[in-house]
């Protein structure tokens, strides 16, 4: 459903588009998405976990590199699972729809 208001075009329930702009397709698939967000997640915990080494080496000098990187670590894990879990759900849902 299209509504047309005063030169705008109300397209979904989280998006206000101009009349004459067209909706682009997404760039990449969720599959590579999702590949590439694990890649980042897996690359951040082991940025970490090297900050890490080298502070039980004593060759880390700021001790507030290593506690930002643990914490966008930390974020980046949680946003992944959180994505995790609602494909599950949307899974689950999708299932019990009875055809």
């Amino acid at each position: 459903m299209d509504i047309k208001v005063g030169g705008l075009s109300y397209t979904s329930p989280m998006r206000l588009t101009d009349a004459n702009e067209k909706i682009e397709k997404p760039q990449m698939p969720f599959s590579e998405f999702l590949k590439n967000s694990i890649y980042n997640v897996s690359d951040s915990q082991k940025h970490t976990q090297e900050l890490t080494d080298l502070l039980i080496a004593g060759k880390l000098d700021n001790l507030h590199d290593l506690t930002i990187a643990a914490e966008v670590s930390s974020v980046n894990f949680q946003a992944l699972v959180e994505v995790k879990n609602r494909v599950i759900d949307a899974y689950k849902e999708i299932m019990r729809i009875q055809v």
